[in-house]
């Protein structure tokens, strides 16, 4: 894997946008409000990815990303962001960095905003390689570091919170609130050093979604089936299914978005469970995938399509790349952070994840 250690341009956003949101699995935000980030950074000043082998071990970096149900996007704006890293500096949080929490359209570029209006470098170690719907599954295991204290810095408008406790207690004040606002909040999080993020997190996994989007984008120019194909041979996944979605359900509920997708094709029949991000993935009955496993949806122009922008008749590809070929944080691995998921699907997880999560 190459990673870059460079000042990003236009072309990356491009790139970023689409690559990021089919990293998403059908969660991370949306590409075009990613794209209009990314580009407003650029306008701001320059943003600097920096390799996370070329960076001090002991530098110490902070989280950044947008949290809620991404069909609630409320009034949170692009200040919210900057000022989100800046409250935790008042409350005494020292940092040298920003990296991001996850992969998706939208928040792959986690740290652009604020790098550039702050001059702060963007480490290539975000917190997971992949979108996931909780806090908890960015943290990278930190809940399991006896001593750790926790600090979230949440904003959105007419709204700053400071909130300092367990991983667990601040995730859900941060949760509380951008279901209380019924928006997208921005959220700067739980300094870490770069050697714990290499070590636990997704090094490399900007990179990847840059180049990903990048060569889907060119393969586009031949249809939409060279496009969703190039990112199968990019990822090493596996088509599924081609057809039109039949059923959708959605509840925003608890700051996510909850629903199912049926999708009918070819005499087949898909059903996909989202909680943001897809978490199930079942033909005829029986089980596929299971996040962390990547199930995506691409449209019929042959670009991701989220979770909360696909809808009834729409034609889709639906595709799954196993969690074994795609970077995945540590914070997907223990049995614990998937119990919302059950709750809210009411299907069981972990039952499915022998081999991959850790004791």
């Amino acid at each position: 894997m190459r990673y870059l250690s460079r000042t990003m341009t236009r072309e990356d956003v491009e790139g970023l946008a689409i690559g990021g949101a089919i990293l998403g699995g059908g969660g991370g935000g949306w590409p075009e409000e990613g794209r209009k980030e990314g580009l407003l950074a650029l306008d701001l000043g320059e943003v600097e990815l920096l390799d996370p082998r070329e960076a001090p071990e002991d530098m110490v970096v902070v989280t950044v990303a947008a949290l809620g149900a991404p069909t609630q996007r409320g009034a949170t704006r692009p200040r919210h962001f900057i000022r989100s890293v800046e409250l935790l500096r008042e409350a005494g949080v020292e940092l040298e960095g920003l990296i991001a929490a996850e992969n998706g359209g939208h928040n792959s570029f986690g740290g652009w905003i604020q790098g550039a209006a702050l001059g702060l470098p963007v480490v290539d170690a975000p917190c997971d390689g992949r979108a996931h719907p909780t806090a908890m599954m960015g943290g990278m295991g930190l809940h399991r570091e006896e001593g750790y204290l926790s600090v979230k810095a949440v904003v959105t408008e007419e709204v700053e919170a400071v909130a300092w406790g367990t991983l667990q207690r601040t995730s859900n004040v941060a949760r509380m609130i951008a279901n209380d606002v019924k928006a997208l909040v921005a959220m700067a999080r739980d300094p870490v050093t770069v050697g714990y993020a290499v070590e636990h997190g997704a090094p490399g996994a900007i990179s990847k979604a840059i180049d990903l989007g990048k060569t889907v984008l060119k393969a586009a120019a031949e249809g939409a089936d060279a496009a969703v194909h190039a990112a199968l041979e990019k990822l090493g996944g596996e088509l599924i299914c081609v057809g039109r979605i039949t059923e959708k359900s959605i509840e925003a509920k608890g700051g996510f978005d909850v629903g199912t997708i049926k999708v009918e094709g070819g005499g087949e029949v898909c059903v996909a469970s989202y909680l943001n991000e897809y978490m199930t993935l079942e033909l005829d009955g029986r089980r596929l995938a299971t996040f962390p496993d990547l199930i995506c949806t691409f449209g019929e122009d042959g670009m991701p399509a989220t979770s909360a922008a696909v809808e009834e008749g729409d034609k889709v590809y639906l595709t799954v790349t196993g969690r074994d070929l795609i970077p995945v944080g540590d914070g997907n691995r223990y049995s614990e952070v998937y119990e919302v998921v059950e709750r809210a699907l009411g299907k069981p997880m972990v039952g499915y994840l022998k081999g991959f999560l850790k004791a």
